[in-house]
């Protein structure tokens, strides 16, 4: 993601790529020199006088330290999802941006940007369907990547499915209030061990009785399929996928017909995403997604994780113990 976003940011209208910096051993020089700028640690990048704004996307489980970092540097904030892995570290981070009003500070929520949704979400403000009444998501990748240890994720039902939380509330402009999880690790038996999954159903309950249920899976053999339905009480609401139709098989078959990943899904909205960060540091509109969008996202996920190992609902914002 953050080679994605610098490659965004090298060609956006109002901004400059100054510099990269990455964790792994020789990723910021690779990537700086192919990109034709500097690269540096993390902690000289941050206190650099000719950066006026950091995209941080790191290891999920360092996101909430190194925002901070970046907040006390003085440097406007991209910050991608989850903004934190834990809620305490969370309310850390919005202690420190709200200290800082000044500075931008916008949450990776590409979903927001993209033009399915967006009209979903325009369909619904707008009374489309009547009252939303529950919302059916899926978001299924092609694999669980190689070598990628749930510690530093956070888990996969906080990592991946945070885009899905974010959207639920987002259309349904409700808090939630309860998860329960139905999980499955047959493919990749290796991740029970550590209290993760590889497909996963959630159900979350919001507070003026919305329900959203939405089914995220690292085993879809076809490419990357995500979709939408906001059902209401006088009908429903579609973000369609690829291979919606009257009744079909979908398999492997079907690959050309599916974006291959997130990138080439979302690849509009992770533009568009970071355009208005541009612009909101710019001092030319507001910024996108806030930490108190993000709150509810990681709360959901911390809730999701641990109901996933511990068979039962959990009610959404404890920092519920995990693995």
């Amino acid at each position: 993601m953050g080679t994605l976003h610098a490659e965004n940011a090298g060609r956006l209208p109002g901004a400059q790529l100054v510099a990269v910096a990455a964790a792994r051993e020789g990723r910021a020089k690779e990537v700086g020199r192919r990109l034709g700028v500097a690269h540096y640690g993390y902690a000289e990048l941050f206190h650099r006088h000719d950066v006026d704004a950091v995209v941080l996307a790191a290891r999920s489980v360092d996101h909430g330290p190194l925002a901070v970092e970046v907040l006390r540097s003085g440097k406007h904030l991209f910050l991608e999802k989850p903004g934190a892995t834990s809620l305490a570290e969370h309310d850390a981070l919005r202690r420190e941006s709200a200290a800082r009003p000044d500075q931008v500070l916008q949450v990776g929520y590409m979903r927001r940007y993209d033009a399915g949704f967006l009209e979903a979400h325009r369909r619904v403000r707008a009374g489309d369907g009547g009252k939303p009444l529950v919302i059916l998501l899926t978001s299924r990748d092609t694999e669980w990547p190689e070598g990628e240890d749930p510690r530093d994720t956070g888990g996969f039902l906080l990592d991946m499915a945070s885009h899905d939380y974010d959207a639920a509330c987002w259309l349904f402009d409700d808090e939630p209030v309860e998860v329960s999880v139905a999980r499955q690790a047959l493919v990749y038996p290796a991740l029970e061990a550590a209290g993760d999954l590889d497909n996963g159903l959630v159900t979350i309950r919001f507070a003026r009785g919305g329900i959203a249920h939405t089914h995220v899976s690292r085993t879809s053999s076809f490419g990357h399929d995500i979709r939408c339905e906001v059902v209401g009480s006088e009908g429903s609401i579609f973000v369609r996928g690829p291979g919606d139709g009257v009744s079909v098989t979908v398999d492997r078959g079907d690959a050309r017909r599916f974006p291959a990943d997130y990138r080439e899904r979302f690849a509009d909205a992770y533009v568009a995403e970071l355009a208005a960060f541009v612009a909101a540091c710019n001092g030319e509109g507001p910024a996108g997604p806030t930490l108190e969008d993000d709150r509810r996202a990681v709360a959901t996920g911390i809730a999701a994780r641990a109901s996933a190992v511990a068979g039962r609902p959990l009610g959404v914002g404890t920092d519920w113990p995990w693995p």
